[in-house]
């Protein structure tokens, strides 16, 4: 009978797993090995790292989620100290260890995958309510301003049947009579008035508002203002005061009408908020200072047409709210002056549409100052040019003006033109290019086994269209036009037969998204290789215009396929 020890054998056995177990623990994604019970008998470091301990304090523990062998999950790991969260996916496969069944689980770290979706579903959201919120906007615009049309005409009845009436036309007029007939007329005009300024506001908004852009006088449009107010004044024992110099300054660039519009509603302010016995003042400088409350154009003249009060002044935390619509600073139902609280409102929007701004200064106690800023007519200052301009959702005709730093500035709209000749000649090239994407992409498996015609669907259309709506804007400056409305409703049609084509072949939100992402960066391309050939328009104003179609277009789509398939 031989000597030979019965596990003399064991050194050449545990040779391999010595090996294997070298290759194991130098591995980026996390090792364990897990017995029937579910107990880990074996990490490696990057799975104790993972759970934020060392491999001997992981064995023995539980590994805490079921596993099913051949199969892929996600895990949440909370880990050990700091309580950080990390997501780890997991793939499981059956195997012998140590003369038991075990399951071999691989861990690999996929929590800035999971942070980079959810940043993408957040932009989507995000993107997504931008666009309900303006389509609101628009709605409640246009509702605006259809219903403020509609109340102008019995509200101008009233005051011309009133006038007629006080006439004697119809007959004699007691005195009686004629003093109801004046509240009548007066409670009218009040009230036409507050329709006049919705109706203003609603333009605004709904980008519809033209103001005209051509010199004209600081001191015009301060006598044109004074005799209106006047009178007011007068019945408050308040002192109009007009600082010389403004004669001597060079014309702004603006609306005449409209500037005199916003003077008469600053006047008027300062009148009601001025205790009798007080003092207004109007003053004209020119400034070539930037203006950081102002956000004006740095480098460029401005006419700054000030109107200040001796009144009660403003308190500093309602200062940001006064420009708000439908905010006063006397509020409450018993506050003691009349007004809508839209006319500084509009009267801001006015200033931004001209290229300038209004701001306010006010110390409690001693008065306020309101500054009207407006461009100078300054020799080599503008960049003028036949058509339109647009200042955030405000129309401006006559002048084409780079006006840096305001918040509603105008957008650069030269060599939009420029990059619809380019979208169109490269059409064909972009929708095969979107077309291979689609069908190599792995996200989009269910494009395979599509034939061409479903794969394209109506891109070859909406791509033309949205390269034939970037000359429309370019040729109107960004204004509103019939052949604008087409295009916006050309486009709105495919995407809503897209979405509804893609609801039939069975694709899901992500891979529509995933589509429109395609679509999206193939754009980004040409307008990256065509922009810095096409004039001033700068990439991003480009990209920021396309996208804003590719947006809608997503958005719209996405919307008809769920209600085609009643979600």
């Amino acid at each position: 009978m031989s000597d030979t020890n019965p596990q003399q054998p064991a050194p050449a056995a545990t040779a391999p797993w010595s090996q294997l177990r070298t290759i194991i623990e130098s591995l980026a994604d996390g090792i364990v090995i897990v017995d029937p019970r579910g107990a880990i008998r074996f990490a490696n470091p990057a799975a104790a790292y993972l759970f934020n301990r060392t491999p001997e304090q992981l064995i023995g523990t539980l590994l805490g989620t079921p596993l099913v062998a051949g199969e892929t999950t996600e895990m949440e790991i909370v880990r050990r100290g700091g309580g950080d969260i990390v997501y780890a996916e997991l793939r499981v496969v059956e195997t012998e260890w140590e003369g038991e069944t075990v399951e071999l689980v691989s861990l690999r770290d996929v929590t800035d995958r999971k942070d980079a979706d959810e940043r993408v579903r957040q932009l989507v959201h995000e993107r997504e309510a931008r666009i309900q919120a303006e389509a609101a906007s628009r709605t409640k615009s246009d509702f605006l301003a259809i219903m403020s049309h509609e109340l102008r005409t019995p509200l101008n009845a009233i005051l011309g049947y009133s006038e007629i009436i006080e006439l004697g036309i119809s007959g004699d007029v007691s005195s009686k009579v004629r003093d109801q007939l004046k509240r009548i007329r007066d409670s009218a005009k009040h009230l036409l008035a507050l329709v006049n300024d919705i109706l203003d506001l609603s333009r605004v908004e709904a980008g519809r508002l033209s103001v005209a852009n051509v010199p004209a006088s600081a001191l015009d449009a301060i006598t044109s203002a004074l005799p209106l107010v006047q009178p007011q004044a007068t019945v408050r024992n308040l002192q109009i005061v007009v600082v010389p110099g403004a004669e001597l300054l060079p014309p702004y660039i603006g609306d005449a009408e409209r500037v005199r519009q916003i003077l008469v509603n600053l006047l008027s302010n300062a009148v009601k908020c001025t205790e009798p016995g007080g003092t207004i003042t109007a003053e004209s400088t020119m400034t070539t200072a930037a203006n950081d409350v102002a956000h004006l154009e740095s480098r460029r003249a401005y006419i700054c047409i000030s109107i200040s009060d001796t009144g009660s002044g403003i308190p500093p935390e309602r200062l940001g709210e006064i420009f708000e619509p439908f905010v006063q600073v006397d509020s409450g139902h018993t506050r003691a002056r009349e007004g809508s609280g839209l006319g500084l409102t509009i009267a801001q929007r006015l200033a931004r549409a001209m290229g300038g701004n209004l701001t306010v200064e006010s110390v409690v106690g001693q008065g306020s100052s309101f500054h009207l800023w407006l461009p100078a007519d300054a020799s080599g200052d503008a960049e003028v040019s036949a058509g339109d301009a647009t200042v955030g959702d405000a129309v401006v005709a006559g002048v084409t003006r780079r006006v840096s730093g305001i918040p509603d500035r105008r957008r650069e709209f030269q060599g939009l033109g420029a990059l619809s000749r380019e979208l169109l000649s490269t059409l064909e090239v972009l929708v095969t290019t979107v077309t291979e994407r689609i069908r190599c992409d792995p996200a989009l498996r269910v494009a395979a086994g599509l034939r061409t015609s479903q794969v394209t669907d109506h891109l070859s259309t909406l791509l033309a269209d949205i390269a034939g709506t970037l000359m429309v804007v370019e040729e109107a400056g960004g204004d509103s036009s019939p052949l604008l409305a087409d295009a916006m409703e050309i486009q709105r049609l495919v995407a809503e037969r897209h979405g509804a084509q893609r609801a039939r072949l069975g694709w899901t939100e992500a891979s529509m998204r995933r589509e429109f992402m395609i679509i999206r960066e193939e754009l980004e391309r040409v307008v990256r290789r065509s922009v810095p050939s096409v004039g001033a328009l700068s990439v991003e104003d480009a990209l920021a215009t396309v996208n804003r179609f590719i947006d809608q277009a997503e958005y719209i789509g996405v919307r008809k396929m769920e209600g085609e398939r009643g979600e």
